[in-house]
């Protein structure tokens, strides 16, 4: 009985969850949306009894980077975990450190949760060394919640911002230590899709984040279960 009643509870709680988020939560929304280009391919599927046409969305290549300690990260090589990410060098003097207490407010949110990753990543690659983001990220404990700060390693952050993360990345040659970067927190799901963009200079944008990572991690749980 015991073992029927817990096997009950594990498809049950996928679909409650859904619908306290859904119907009873602070956030409405059915699904988030996909950023990027969208192509339909002319086929469809069923879904919930409907058909719906197939549609290729813009999907974020696997990179490689160097984290703090030195290693390297392949980030979102992983297809079954989410990930939050941002942009920042740790020179700036604008907006980069009240980003990165955000991010670390909702790193600590989900500081338990596996299936998702966080990953800070620098535009200033040349002076921002392994040992300079370990002395900057130290405050923050990053190793204890999943949670990478990157620079360069086999692939090029500009491009990885500009062409995979769909944001803003450049070195601005008018200044001698300046760089233009997105403020923002980039949420992605298990298939390297962009899920939504959150400016993190506004606490009730990373609010909204934290609730929708919580709605992504029950679509993603409802699109994995072989009884949806």
């Amino acid at each position: 009985m015991k073992k029927i009643i817990i096997l009950a509870a594990i498809l049950i709680l996928p679909g409650f969850l859904y619908y306290l988020l859904e119907r009873k939560g602070e956030n409405r929304y059915k699904t988030l949306p996909i950023y990027g280009e969208k192509v339909l391919t002319g086929t469809f599927s069923n879904r919930m009894g409907k058909k719906v046409p197939d549609t290729l969305f813009h999907h974020i290549k696997p990179f490689s980077l160097v984290n703090q300690q030195g290693e390297p990260i392949h980030v979102l090589a992983n297809d079954s975990t989410l990930a939050v990410v941002n942009f920042f060098y740790s020179r700036c003097t604008s907006f980069c450190e009240q980003m990165n207490n955000e991010m670390n407010r909702v790193a600590e949110r989900f500081i338990n949760n596996e299936l998702i990753n966080f990953y800070t990543i620098t535009v200033d690659t040349l002076y921002d060394t392994p040992e300079v983001l370990r002395e900057y990220a130290a405050a923050y404990r990053p190793e204890t919640k999943k949670w990478h700060f990157l620079t360069s390693g086999d692939d090029n952050v500009f491009d990885i911002a500009q062409q995979g993360f769909l944001v803003d990345a450049v070195q601005d040659t008018t200044k001698s230590v300046h760089f233009i970067h997105s403020a923002s927190l980039v949420l992605v799901d298990s298939e390297r899709r962009i899920r939504g963009y959150y400016d993190a200079t506004q606490k009730k944008e990373v609010d909204r984040l934290i609730d929708e990572i919580k709605l992504l991690l029950v679509e993603e749980i409802r699109e994995k279960s072989p009884f949806k």
